[in-house]
């Protein structure tokens, strides 16, 4: 397994992932927002249980949200959230 570090240059950014129990999409995507996350503290990262979001009609998980804005279902396209957000 390959490890890869993404670094972001831009700042204030809020990354928000609603998950589900027991899926392993949500998980892979968790692992790769949490990567994106240490290596830039200054993006804000939260990862919610879709049974606890109200802000929304997300039916999909894992759904990822840029900025309050909707940007992707399912695993998480790395290279484009690091063109999205650079």
């Amino acid at each position: 397994m390959v490890h890869r570090t993404f670094t972001i240059k831009k700042t204030e950014m809020m990354l928000k992932l609603i998950i589900s129990d027991n899926c392993k999409a949500c998980e892979r995507a968790a692992k790769v927002l949490r990567n994106i996350q240490a290596n830039n503290p200054q993006i804000i990262t939260e990862i919610i249980n879709i049974n606890s979001y109200n802000a929304g009609r997300i039916l999909i998980t894992p759904a990822l949200i840029v900025n309050n804005q909707l940007f992707s279902y399912g695993d998480i396209d790395v290279e484009k959230l690091l063109s999205k957000i650079n």
